[in-house]
């Protein structure tokens, strides 16, 4: 879906973006991706989930991303994350 990023009237974006796409976040689906991939390999890495998390939450504030946008790419990221074959 090719859904322009938010435009709030008086509250520019803080960040500037390489598109002017919105869905899904990327941010969001590599960060839980690689959150729940390090899961996978270690649980005592779940703190990971926090980092992605705090990422996420961000991409709004930004003016970057809906929240719907941020909600798709972590739900995107982590079936990528744990549909990726791990190897060693």
């Amino acid at each position: 879906m090719k859904r322009p990023r938010p435009v709030l009237a008086g509250l520019p974006p803080l960040g500037g973006a390489p598109s002017s796409l919105s869905f899904p976040s990327a941010h969001a689906t590599s960060s839980f991706a690689v959150a729940t991939a390090m899961c996978r390999v270690d649980p005592a890495t779940s703190a990971a989930f926090l980092v992605a998390l705090a990422l996420a939450l961000g991409r709004p504030y930004l003016g970057m991303h809906y929240p719907s946008d941020v909600l798709a790419g972590a739900f995107l990221g982590v079936v990528l994350g744990l549909i990726v074959p791990l190897t060693f």
